[in-house]
């Protein structure tokens, strides 16, 4: 597994391949676990683990979407998409929990209708143990997915990595449905099918929102935007950071920051500065893509404690124009 990389510091190589690999293992380990799950659960007659088995196989279809949507993520910006194709990763995580959503419903309504039916029957004990199974490779892909989602800052592997923290949970209330319904108490198997479609519907339903939220632009978290602010002043030549907005698209941020400097400032010196200022941002952190910066002038009854007169502002450019550029 890869480490969670640092804000300032380059995503390790390694952590990219794991990244690249993460999805296509998820994949065919869920099929596995889905025709696994699925056919002990109909040769046992358990309904918690045929329901669970379902979910599997929707964890399949979501996996899908994402090894898609990665793709896609992954051409960069053209003409066309000036901000590239980041946000296809939300649409995607929309995807998963849409599909889990009415795989919900499906399992809910299924195991509520085998209660109502009665005529039950204790499982199999083969089917505690495929449940067990099925935690620990759960536990495994979803430690995996959320090391390699975090370490690319990657929505739909982390999203992909949540779904099969939910598996794991759901599998973990199979084996107290098949245990209670061996124990005698029958309704409880047919129990764990409900205790599946609540888990699922509450992971799609929260986390859901979550990438809806992020197709509509909401900004980066105020403890981010503050020090985004301070760092920008630190420069000591911007007088004042007028405001800081933020979008995010998929994996990279894109700001737009109005800087506030003193009307002493010449073209060419103002021309450096939105250089230097949006170099210095693009510097904070390799998760920022680009960033557009406006410049606005003091009036002369509005100097602030940082304007230290046009021979200290110079004095700072000088050494500001005397460092590399990285380009736009």
């Amino acid at each position: 597994m890869c480490a969670q990389n640092n804000t300032l510091s380059k995503t390790p190589e390694k952590c990219v391949n794991c990244a690249k690999r993460v999805p296509v293992v998820c994949f065919f380990s869920n099929l596995t676990l889905a025709i696994f799950k699925m056919s002990v659960g109909h040769l046992t007659n358990s309904k918690g683990l045929f329901a669970d088995g379902i979910h599997s196989l929707s964890d399949v279809v979501a996996t899908t979407g994402v090894i898609v949507s990665l793709k896609i993520a992954q051409k960069g910006d053209d003409p066309r998409y000036p901000y590239g194709r980041g946000k296809i990763e939300f649409v995607s995580c929309v995807f998963v929990y849409s599909i889990l959503f009415t795989v919900s419903i499906l399992i809910f309504a299924e195991a509520i209708n085998s209660i109502i039916e009665g005529n039950l029957k204790p499982p199999g004990l083969i089917s505690l143990f495929s449940a067990f199974v099925s935690v620990i490779a759960n536990v495994l892909l979803f430690k995996l997915g959320l090391c390699a989602g975090r370490a690319v800052n990657s929505p739909a592997i982390i999203a992909n990595a949540n779904e099969n923290k939910a598996d794991m949970l759901s599998s973990i209330a199979v084996i107290i449905g098949i245990a209670g319904s061996n124990l005698g108490y029958l309704y409880f198997d047919p129990l764990a099918a409900v205790a599946v479609s609540l888990i699922i519907f509450r992971a799609s339903t929260t986390l859901g929102w979550k990438a809806i939220e992020a197709l509509m632009d909401t900004s980066l978290p105020p403890g981010k935007l503050r020090a985004i602010n301070e760092i920008i002043l630190e420069m000591g030549v911007v007088e004042r950071v007028n405001y800081i907005k933020t979008r995010r698209l998929g994996s990279h941020y894109w700001l737009d920051v109005g800087v506030q400097v003193s009307p002493s400032l010449t073209m060419r010196e103002g021309d450096v500065l939105l250089k230097v200022v949006k170099k210095t941002i693009l510097g904070i952190s390799e998760k920022i893509r680009d960033a557009t910066v406006v410049l606005a002038c003091t009036k002369p009854e509005e100097k602030t404690e940082n304007d230290k007169g046009v021979n200290g502002i110079l004095g700072k450019l000088k050494t500001l124009i005397a460092l590399p550029v990285r380009a736009g």
